[in-house]
């Protein structure tokens, strides 16, 4: 199934340090994958449709099940357009399961410097172009 451009991604953050509650931004970091990878792991919170759309509560429940460990709680979420995705010569892979969830792919590999700014730029327009969500206290 391909994921339009229309439709809603999150990126669930499980660091303080990659997003700021002072500024209300995400932080490229939350977009970087780990060295060794060219993916980045997201969920499909929205069709295109708005009935098809999660409720808030649905959302985060999804990250306490699928992303959240006893070490690394939720802290927040960044939610964007599949189509600040596409714009970046990236796509979004479904990859169930667990139901919705996604990769955006690929990063350049990183071998180099150089593969490392690329990384960094693409990670900061996606940063940039995403809603920060803050993990309410009580659900």
């Amino acid at each position: 199934m391909n994921v339009s451009p229309g439709e809603t991604l999150t990126r669930f953050i499980r660091y303080n340090s990659h997003f700021s509650v002072v500024t209300n931004r995400v932080k490229p970091d939350a977009f970087l994958p780990h060295r060794k990878r060219i993916d980045v792991s997201v969920f499909r919170i929205s069709e295109l449709n708005d009935s098809e759309k999660l409720s808030e509560n649905e959302i985060w429940q999804i990250g306490r099940e699928y992303v959240q460990t006893e070490e690394r709680l939720i802290k927040a979420r960044a939610d964007l357009l599949a189509a600040v995705v596409y714009q970046n010569n990236l796509e979004v892979v479904p990859d169930e399961p667990p139901q919705r969830h996604a990769n955006i792919t690929p990063f350049p590999i990183e071998k180099s410097p150089t593969d490392r700014k690329a990384r960094r730029s693409i990670a900061t327009k996606l940063a940039n172009a995403s809603k920060l969500a803050v993990q309410p206290e009580k659900i």
